[in-house]
């Protein structure tokens, strides 16, 4: 068993609390909203787990998950630090072009046991440096192709400076059903200075560092 950790947006500040500013106006919303959704196939999971799984793929292909892509992914990294490296790329490159104001935000990190017993290790894969480019996902998008079969991918991180391990996991039953710890946590972006601070750590990503 292994430990992955995640970070989604805090749901204190989902569209509904920021559009109402009522908790109780914003708990009808998001109940409203909810009602819209597809339908949770995996209630006995925490939500916080389950919640990748209840979204068919979205147009946009990410790394192992291609374009033909008939499932979603759960994305998690081994150390926390690394799934700050990962957050940080790709809120920087949604950002990149806005002159957004900057300040403080939140966000919520998880934990949650994962069994990796029948995982793919990709550094092992003897194209492992195609998979692994930082830019084109379509090496990885051939993997999943050519391994239909595989659920639980095991990779370095090609954000983190250290190279320290991501996870994939594409079956739900891989995955604990409640997260072993959940915190707040708080990010501040300065889009000048192309720059994302994890406050609570400490830690200072800059876009060219995970670009």
């Amino acid at each position: 068993m292994k430990e992955i950790f995640r970070i989604v947006e805090h749901r204190a500040s989902l569209s509904s609390y920021r559009a109402t500013h009522d908790e109780e106006r914003a708990v009808q919303l998001e109940l409203l909203m909810e009602s819209t959704k597809p339908k949770n196939l995996y209630p006995e999971w925490h939500y916080l787990i389950a919640t990748p799984f209840r979204y068919t793929p979205p147009f946009k292909n990410a790394r192992f998950r291609p374009p033909f892509a008939r499932r979603n992914v759960f994305y998690g990294s081994n150390t926390a630090e690394t799934a700050f490296y990962e957050y940080a790329f790709h809120f920087m490159r949604e950002r990149l072009h806005l002159k957004v104001e900057s300040g403080p935000e939140q966000r919520t990190q998880f934990c949650v046991k994962a069994d990796d017993h029948h995982a793919q290790y990709i550094e092992s894969h003897s194209e492992y440096e195609e998979i692994m480019d930082k830019n084109n996902y379509e090496p990885s998008h051939q993997y999943v192709s050519d391994n239909p079969d595989v659920t639980f991918i095991v990779y370095p991180s090609c954000r983190d400076p250290l190279h320290r391990d991501n996870a994939a996991v594409l079956n739900i039953q891989h995955l604990a059903k409640e997260p072993t710890s959940e915190t707040s946590i708080r990010l501040f972006y300065d889009y000048q200075k192309k720059q994302l601070t994890w406050i609570n750590s400490q830690l200072r990503v800059h876009w060219e560092e995970v670009a």
